[in-house]
C-alpha cells in the first residue's frame, strides 16, 4: 500500500496523470475513488487530500466538484498608472471605500478587432456613488460618466478616448487586489460584459464568444465562481444557458 506521504510528494501528480490519462476532466467521486486505492480514506481526510491539491497547484476547479490538472496560468490583468494613481486619491479621501477598476483595453488579447477607444470602469459601492462622482468632478478629473444611459453612451462616451465609467460594484464581487489595486478577476468580467450589453456593446455578439472561449483556453476559470456571481446578478441561469449553447466550454461542468 502507497502510503500518504509517498502520495503528497511531486510524484502525485504523476500518479493522477497516469490514473485519468485521456481525461480532460474528473469528478470529486472519481478523484475519491482514485485515493481509496491507495488507503482507506474517510471524508474529511478526503477534503484535506483535495485541499492540497489546489493548494500545491496539482489540480483546479471547474466548479465545486469537477476538476482538471492545473496546466492553465491564474489571470492577472495590467492595472495602469493612471488607474493606480486614481484609486490612491480616492483612498486617501475614503479610506475604507469598496471598490474596483479596470480598462477595457485588458480585453485586446482575447479580441479578433480592437476598438479605437478604451474606457476605465469605475465601481464603487452603492452609497457612494454620488460622493466619489462628486469629489472626483472637484478634482478636475475629466470625462467621467455616472452611470450613463444607452445614449449617454453614443453622445457623450464612445467618442473620448479613456473616458471614466462610474458604476454600482455588486456585493461579493469576485475581485482580485494587484499592486494593492482592487481590480477585476475574469469570472466577473465575463458576467459583467454579458450582463451590461449597453455599457459594453463594442464587445457583444460573436466577440463575446470570442472573449469567453480564449479567455477559458487561456486561463484557469472556475465556473462555480462565474455563476454565482451572475446569480447576484440576477442572471446565473440566462449566463449558463449562453455558455452552454454558444461557446466551446464542456458541456459536463454545467453538469455539477
Amino acid at each position: 500500500m502507497v502510503n500518504h506521504n509517498v502520495m503528497a510528494d511531486k510524484a502525485i501528480k504523476e500518479h493522477l496523470q497516469e490514473h485519468f490519462k485521456g481525461k480532460e476532466y474528473f469528478t470529486r467521486n472519481e478523484l475519491f475513488d482514485f485515493y481509496r486505492k491507495f488507503e482507506p480514506l474517510k471524508e474529511t481526510t478526503f477534503r484535506w487530500r483535495l485541499f492540497n491539491l489546489k493548494e500545491n497547484k496539482i489540480i483546479r476547479s471547474l466548479t465545486k466538484d469537477i476538476f482538471t490538472f492545473n496546466s492553465l496560468p491564474d489571470y492577472y490583468p495590467e492595472v495602469t498608472n493612471e488607474n493606480k494613481e486614481l484609486i490612491s486619491l480616492l483612498l486617501k479621501q475614503f479610506s475604507d471605500l469598496k471598490l474596483s477598476i479596470w480598462s477595457t483595453q485588458i480585453l485586446n488579447e482575447f479580441l479578433l478587432h480592437i476598438p479605437g477607444n478604451k474606457f476605465t470602469v469605475l465601481e464603487v459601492e452603492k452609497d457612494a456613488l454620488e460622493p466619489v462622482f462628486h469629489y472626483l468632478q472637484d478634482t478636475n478629473i475629466k470625462d467621467i460618466f455616472l452611470e450613463p444611459t444607452e445614449k449617454e453612451m453614443a453622445l457623450y462616451v464612445n467618442d473620448k478616448t479613456n473616458a471614466i465609467i462610474l458604476k454600482k460594484l455588486i456585493t461579493k464581487s469576485p475581485l482580485q487586489r494587484i499592486d494593492y489595486v482592487p481590480t477585476i478577476t475574469l469570472e466577473k468580467l465575463i458576467v459583467d460584459i454579458y450582463s451590461d450589453k449597453k455599457l459594453f456593446e463594442a464587445f457583444q455578439g460573436s466577440e463575446l464568444v470570442r472573449i469567453i472561449n480564449n479567455a477559458f483556453k487561456k486561463y484557469a476559470i472556475n465556473t462555480t465562481t462565474l455563476l454565482n456571481y451572475a446569480n447576484r446578478r440576477s442572471k446565473r441561469d440566462d449566463m449558463e444557458a449562453y455558455l452552454m449553447q454558444k461557446t466551446d466550454l464542456p458541456k459536463t461542468i454545467f453538469n455539477d
